[in-house]
C-alpha cells in the first residue's frame, strides 16, 4: 500500500509503533507430545517434497489470531476445600514443551526456521520488513473481525474471487503465454494449481474482512468527507489562490495543481476522523459543509480543504451496521489515509511484541 503525503499528515503526532508487554498466552495442552522427526540417514538423503510458501504475498496471514487472555485472579470453586484454578500463565508453564519439527533436511541436516529467518534478513531485509508489516496489519484486522462479529455473504465472496481469478487470467494473457491459468500456475510458477487458487481464495476472504473492519472503525466515530489540494512551494501556492479566487471548481484545481495522490479523484478524501493530533483533521471539523479552508502549512507543504459531507457516528454490532458498511464500501473503497489511521488506532488497542524476532535477526529497535 503506497504511503501518501496525506496519510503522513493525518498520522502526524502519532507514534509509528506502540509496543506493550504482551499478556500471558492461554495454556496449550496437546493431546500427546510429539517428537522431532529423525533426520534421514546421510547416506540416503531424502528429497523434500515441494512445500507451500509461508505467506502468499496478499498482505494477510493464513490463520485467525484470537487475542491472548490477560492473566487474572485465580478463580475459586464453590467447593471451599478445592484449590484455586491455575492462571493461564501457570498452566502454560506446566504444559509439556512441544518441539517444532524442522522445515526440511539438506544433506541429512535439518533446516530450522531460525536459520531461514536469519538468511532472509541478511539477503532481503526490506522484503522481510514488508511481509512482517503486512502480517501485523492482517492479524490486527482478524482480531477486529472477531471482536465485531463480521461475517461475509457467500455470494459476495464468490463474486470477488471470480474477479481476482479474472485478473490473473488477464495477466497471463498479457504476458503472451499460450496456456490457461492452471497450466501457467503449474509450469511457470511451479505450484499445484488447486492449492495456489485456494490460497488466492483465502487471501480474498481476508482482504474483504479487513476492509470491513477498517470501514466499521471509521463509521464508529464522526467523520468528514472532503476534497484536498496540496502544493509544495510558494509559486504553486499562488496559482491555487488565484484559481480559487477566480471561482474555479475545487476538484478541477486539485486535479491540475495538487501533489497528493488524491488528485486523480479531484482531491476526494472520503474519510477523515477526529484526531486531536492531526492539524488537518482539526481543520476539517472546524469547517462547515460546503466551505473551503486554507492554506494550512504542514511539513513544508500548503493544504486547502473543501468539506463535502459530515457523518454522525454509527453505533451497534455487525448486524446493526452491516448494511451501512457495505453501502459505504460500494460507494468508496478503503484508501491509504483511512487505513493508516485505523492501523495506528489498532496498535494502541492490541498488544504487539516482536522483541524475540528483533533479537534473533539483530534489528535496531
Amino acid at each position: 500500500m503506497k504511503l501518501t503525503l496525506l496519510a503522513g499528515v493525518l498520522a502526524s503526532g502519532c507514534a509509528i509503533t506502540k509496543v506493550d508487554p504482551p499478556p500471558a498466552p492461554p495454556a496449550f495442552e496437546p493431546a500427546a507430545t510429539s517428537a522431532r522427526p529423525p533426520a534421514p540417514p546421510a547416506t540416503q538423503p531424502q528429497s523434500p517434497a515441494k512445500a507451500e510458501p509461508r505467506g502468499s504475498g496478499d498482505g494477510a496471514p493464513g490463520a485467525s489470531t484470537r487475542p491472548a487472555e490477560a492473566p487474572g485472579t485465580p478463580a475459586v470453586s464453590a467447593d471451599a476445600g478445592r484449590a484455586p484454578e491455575a492462571t493461564p500463565a501457570e498452566r502454560a508453564a506446566r504444559a509439556p514443551k512441544v518441539e517444532a519439527p524442522p522445515l526440511g533436511w539438506i544433506a541429512g541436516k535439518p533446516l530450522e526456521p531460525e536459520e531461514l529467518l536469519l538468511e532472509w534478513g541478511d539477503l532481503a531485509s526490506r522484503e522481510l520488513w514488508m511481509v512482517l508489516d503486512k502480517m501485523v496489519a492482517a492479524r490486527l484486522a482478524l482480531c477486529e473481525v472477531e471482536r465485531l462479529g463480521i461475517r461475509l455473504a457467500p455470494e459476495a465472496v464468490e463474486q470477488r474471487f471470480a474477479a481476482e481469478r479474472a485478473k490473473l487470467e488477464k495477466e497471463v494473457a498479457r504476458g503472451g503465454k499460450q496456456a490457461d491459468l492452471e497450466q501457467f500456475i503449474e509450469r511457470e510458477l511451479g505450484f499445484e494449481p488447486a492449492r495456489y487458487l485456494d490460497r488466492v481464495r483465502r487471501a480474498t476472504i481476508r482482504q474483504m474482512l479487513a476492509e470491513r473492519a477498517v470501514r466499521a472503525a471509521s463509521l464508529a466515530g464522526e467523520s468528514v468527507a472532503l476534497r484536498l489540494i496540496v502544493v509544495a512551494n510558494a509559486e504553486e501556492k499562488s496559482k491555487v489562490e488565484a484559481a480559487l479566487a477566480a471561482g474555479r471548481d475545487f476538484a478541477d484545481v486539485a486535479r491540475e495543481l495538487s501533489v497528493d495522490d488524491s488528485k486523480k479523484n479531484g482531491g476526494l478524501v472520503p474519510f477523515v476522523v477526529r484526531d486531536p493530533r492531526s492539524p488537518l483533521a482539526q481543520l476539517a471539523f472546524q469547517t462547515a459543509v460546503g466551505e473551503t479552508a486554507g492554506p494550512l502549512p504542514i511539513s513544508d507543504h500548503q493544504f486547502w480543504i473543501r468539506v463535502q459531507e459530515r457523518r454522525a457516528a454509527l453505533d451497534g454490532d455487525w448486524a446493526a451496521i452491516e448494511g451501512a458498511v457495505e453501502a459505504s464500501l460500494a460507494a468508496t473503497p478503503v484508501e491509504n489515509a483511512e487505513f493508516v489511521h485505523w492501523r495506528l488506532t489498532m496498535e494502541g488497542r492490541y498488544p504487539i511484541d516482536l522483541g524475540p524476532l528483533w533479537s534473533l535477526i539483530g534489528a535496531a529497535r
